[in-house]
């Protein structure tokens, strides 16, 4: 009881001092905030090298001619997963409103112009994904 007679004017003291610097809470956006989507990749075991066959071979190429940034790609040496990577969305969260961007329809008409046709772009992709035990996605905002 004696410890609490000495607390309490303390513990006073503190929400009063929190009270009185206490600003008032206002909304505020970032000022031009840049977002990343990432992707982390688990291939099934033995299938990354035919995996990157196709990202090189194909997926690449496609960012390529279709005028895209490739994305920022790490490789890890163990852990849960064997790679990460990051693409830019350049039109911001927004872009997240569409079901297929502009830009993925140029980078799909460039890789069916790879491929041989779009039927054989969609089996590549398929064939890519086979090669995948666990896929996770994310986005984030750079600081």
């Amino acid at each position: 009881m004696k410890c609490f007679k000495h607390l309490l004017p303390v513990l006073f003291l503190v929400i009063s001092i929190q009270v009185g610097s206490a600003q008032e809470m206002k909304a505020e956006k970032y000022d031009n905030p840049q977002w990343v989507r990432i992707s982390y990749i688990k291939f099934s075991p033995m299938k990354k090298d035919p995996a990157m066959e196709i990202i090189n071979n194909y997926f690449a190429k496609a960012d390529e001619d279709a005028g895209i940034a490739a994305p920022t790609t790490y490789h890890f040496p163990f852990g849960e997963y064997d790679m990460m990577v990051i693409w830019e969305i350049r039109d911001g969260i927004e872009e997240l409103n569409y079901k297929m961007t502009p830009e993925d329809a140029e980078w799909m008409k460039s890789m069916a112009k790879i491929a041989g046709g779009q039927d054989k772009a969609m089996a590549k992709f398929e064939e890519f994904t086979s090669y995948i035990e666990d896929w996770k996605n994310t986005i984030a905002r750079k600081e």
